[in-house]
């Protein structure tokens, strides 16, 4: 790679995790890079850390037959990361894992480095685990998942939240029974959240 005058870590990115990504059938530049596969859109997108020298590798992934987090139907070609209704961070050993550099391009290779090794060790087989036709997503029962959320390998959110989603998957696959019963898992926690509490309990009293 040729050096440039100012350090970026964009560049490191694009020599290292970029290649990786494509071969996985990814595509994007810069942070972000998306990929549809199996009805689901995933998504790796890199954040920056506010007080700057450090990032971390956010894995996203959402069905695209129901709303984002935002309320609107996912367009695979610009969704990002903090978008999506399942969301981990990469990591080699399930912490929250970010990659430190210095001010140096040098320094920022390195990292960007370290960082692909752990997607091609650790995130592939990750994704691979909740995607395809045996996904968790698809195959968890209502009771499964009021008992535990091990299944989802760290993707998700709150209990809540995700009954929703998952209330909201079901319905979109036409296995109403299996929506309603993630619906009333929903609603045993949801509290005060008005606008959840609605969906979830129309969802809940469907045939």
């Amino acid at each position: 790679m040729k050096d440039s005058a100012t350090p970026r870590l964009e560049l490191a990115l694009r020599e290292h995790l970029a290649p990786r990504l494509r071969e996985d059938g990814f595509s994007g530049s810069g942070r972000i890079f998306r990929r549809v596969k199996d009805g689901w859109v995933h998504v790796v997108g890199v954040q920056g850390s506010r007080s700057g020298g450090q990032f971390a590798v956010n894995l996203g992934l959402q069905p695209l037959s129901i709303p984002h987090v935002l309320g609107e139907l996912p367009d695979p070609k610009k969704i990002t990361d903090s978008h999506c209704e399942f969301r981990r961070r990469l990591s080699c050993e399930g912490t929250d894992q970010w990659w430190l550099h210095g001010s140096t391009q040098e320094s920022m290779n390195t990292a960007a480095q370290e960082a692909t090794s752990v997607y091609v060790t650790a995130g592939r087989d990750l994704l691979a685990a909740v995607c395809g036709h045996l996904s968790p997503f698809d195959t968890i029962t209502p009771d499964a998942f009021a008992k535990s959320r091990s299944a989802f390998h760290g993707f998700g959110s709150t209990q809540v939240r995700m009954a929703l989603v998952l209330a909201r998957l079901r319905l979109a696959q036409g296995r109403n029974a299996d929506s309603a019963a993630f619906a009333e898992i929903g609603l045993v926690g949801v509290g005060a959240a008005v606008g959840l509490r609605r969906e979830l309990e129309e969802l809940a009293v469907l045939p």
